[in-house]
């Protein structure tokens, strides 16, 4: 919003004196400008503007992933979670949660550094009630 709305100023600043001048058609345009940034602004806030709510329950595990007015909800046992971090493009890790044959990837939208430690914070809140009882723990580098 600052920067829309000091982009605003700017433009209404530079049209200022040519309407002051009689040119009143270039405030209209500038005004349809503003209108056309904005809304490209909004939209492109709305349509990429993602959430992830992971939560151990008992013995589940709930992801809720919201995107711009729609929630996918995903519940998996938390006895047969395991953790998998993959390199992805540019060696950038990639957190999934896998078991019995399904895969979700989660934290996608994070830098590389809260995804390692989301990837941590998970295995932490796992390790009680997993049923793969490795002494190595998930190596997040």
């Amino acid at each position: 919003m600052a920067v829309f709305a000091g982009l605003c100023v700017v433009t209404l600043l530079v049209v200022l004196w040519p309407v002051l001048m009689g040119l009143w058609p270039i405030l209209i345009a500038a005004l349809l400008h503003l209108a056309a940034v904005g809304w490209c602004f909004r939209r492109a806030w709305r349509c990429n503007w993602v959430r992830e709510k992971i939560r151990v329950e008992g013995d589940r595990l709930i992801v809720e992933h919201f995107r711009a007015g729609r929630i996918d909800r995903s519940e998996w046992p938390a006895a047969w979670v395991k953790i998998q971090v993959e390199r992805g493009h540019f060696s950038e890790p990639r957190l999934f949660l896998a078991s019995q044959g399904r895969r979700l990837e989660v934290g996608s939208f994070l830098p590389v550094e809260e995804r390692r430690q989301l990837a941590r914070m998970l295995e932490r809140a796992l390790r009680p009630q997993s049923a793969w009882r490795s002494a190595n723990p998930i190596q997040v580098s």
